[in-house]
């Protein structure tokens, strides 16, 4: 069969040596949104670019000068390469480069006499990107996992594969986290999996030691009307900490009642019973893996995302998970108002459904002008948020929505996002609100809690309704297809 070639025109040719890198960025952005099988294409041939040209041999990334231990340009060009492998899905690849560089700085650390627990104190001394690699391993290993789910089972690990994890969680060199989550990958393939659950009580609901933390009922469940959302932690874009201050940050948000989270089962769990050695069972609808995750006999509130509707197996696979008797309740996550009324049809009792709100109503941006998608402070959601405020108003209009919100926050005494916060709970179909938490890397709990301080009258309603009336409300929902399509 012969070798088939994609042909680009001298004229398209041209645009891409000459567009400057954010454009560049911006266009293949708005070319991939929402086409699932280019995306599928891009990332084969990323990968196959990035495998294609692995440096040979593997550069020297440390110094050791008069000055002390340093960092070379080459370390920043590995993590650029190991991290595009992991968005590539190319986990094992990813994790073989991680495990390069972390074996050599192991051996820059010997030789520099540094005591292995004092690694990661001496990397938080230094700074710059090395003090992200902890997670790294751990995004890799998680790349890891998905690359080896196939048609829905686990395919057990090749001997190479197996090879690559072993150097890792032998390795000696103090990265909690990243030997934690390699343990967990090595020891489900060796069907290394002990848990009693029977001796794990199921929790009985929220109990605030703060007396003006609002609670609402979540099906059967009583539960805080702030969430934590750790998606966060899903990306080094957001930043990185070690697993000391992730804990530490834990235990400041349990004891101010901040006790609902979600999206990342391994970093609750090991918080709560860091003893526990768990494993990963997956099926079609992965129910045992949620319960293992977080060392339970039932999980109160298991979210359900799909990401193609035009696989109509969904309404099947949630019926599935609300009759397993390990799910006291049945929610959605990013599910639009035709597919979610499609679900209430069809029978099943579904208590909630999560929603996007947006991430740049903060103090922060007031008085701004519009960021570029790729300025330095851009996360990954700050992009989407950008685009789907230039589709709902534009920048100036948003302007004077956070004007107006930041007046409100001045009368209150409290700050922007905490009014936009209470402008959303104040509606009765809203039960709680989702703010990001990223654990040792900043803390918002004092802040956040003034939500509970104060409540909007009519007028501050009007005031806020008359800048929304001159949005493009009705067009959003066109262009983005109702909420939760932004994610797919």
């Amino acid at each position: 069969m012969a070798a088939k070639a994609g042909h680009t025109n001298m004229m398209t040719d041209t645009i891409i040596a000459n567009l400057p890198p954010e454009a560049l960025r911006s266009t293949l952005r708005g070319l991939l949104g929402g086409n699932a099988p280019l995306t599928a294409k891009f990332n084969s041939i990323v990968s196959d670019y990035l495998i294609s040209t692995k440096p040979t041999p593997f550069p020297e990334l440390f110094v050791v000068t008069d000055a002390g231990f340093r960092t070379l340009p080459a370390l920043q060009e590995q993590m650029i390469r190991y991290r595009c492998l992991m968005g590539c899905g190319k986990g094992v690849e990813s994790l073989c480069e991680v495990l390069n560089v972390v074996a050599q700085l192991k051996e820059f650390g010997e030789n520099l006499g540094w005591e292995d627990a004092g690694i990661m104190e001496k990397l938080a001394d230094i700074g710059g990107e090395i003090a992200g690699i902890d997670g790294d391993v751990v995004q890799a290993v998680t790349a890891v996992h998905k690359e080896l789910i196939v048609d829905g089972e686990t395919r057990a690990m090749e001997d190479v594969e197996i090879d690559i994890a072993d150097k890792l969680e032998g390795g000696g060199v103090s990265f909690e986290r990243a030997v934690q989550s390699v343990e967990t990958l090595l020891k489900s393939q060796r069907n290394e999996q002990n848990i009693d659950r029977s001796s794990n009580p199921r929790s009985t609901g929220f109990k605030s030691t703060v007396s003006k933390l609002e609670a609402f009922k979540l099906g059967d469940a009583q539960v805080p009307r702030i969430f934590c959302g750790l998606w966060q932690f899903s990306s080094p874009a957001w930043g990185t900490a070690t697993k000391e201050k992730i804990h530490a940050d834990f235990r400041k948000h349990v004891d101010a009642g901040l006790i609902a989270y979600g999206k990342n089962p391994k970093l609750i769990i090991d918080f709560c019973c860091p003893r526990l050695t768990l494993s990963k069972i997956w099926q079609i609808i992965i129910i045992n893996e949620r319960l293992s995750a977080i060392n339970a006999t039932e999980v109160e509130l298991l979210q359900f995302h799909w990401q193609d509707y035009d696989d109509h197996q969904y309404v099947e696979a949630a019926k599935l998970i609300e009759a397993n008797p390990h799910v006291r309740n049945l929610g959605l996550c990013n599910f639009d108002t035709v597919h979610m009324n499609e679900m209430l049809d069809s029978g099943m009792k579904v208590v909630s459904n999560q929603v996007q709100c947006g991430g740049f109503l903060a103090e922060k941006w007031f008085g701004k002008s519009m960021p570029g998608l790729f300025d330095k402070d851009m996360t990954p959601s700050h992009r989407k948020y950008l685009e789907m405020i230039t589709i709902w108003g534009g920048w100036p209009l948003f302007q004077e929505l956070l004007a107006v919100l930041r007046a409100l926050g001045q009368k209150y005494k409290v700050t922007v996002s905490n009014v936009a916060v209470r402008w959303i709970l104040d509606h009765d179909f809203v039960g709680a609100v989702i703010v990001g938490s990223r654990m040792g890397i900043s803390e918002h709990i004092e802040e956040n809690l003034k939500v509970f301080s104060f409540g909007l009258e009519k007028d501050d309603q009007e005031l806020i309704g008359q800048v929304l009336e001159r949005s493009n409300a009705k067009e959003v929902f066109e262009a983005m297809g109702d909420c939760g399509a932004e994610y797919r």
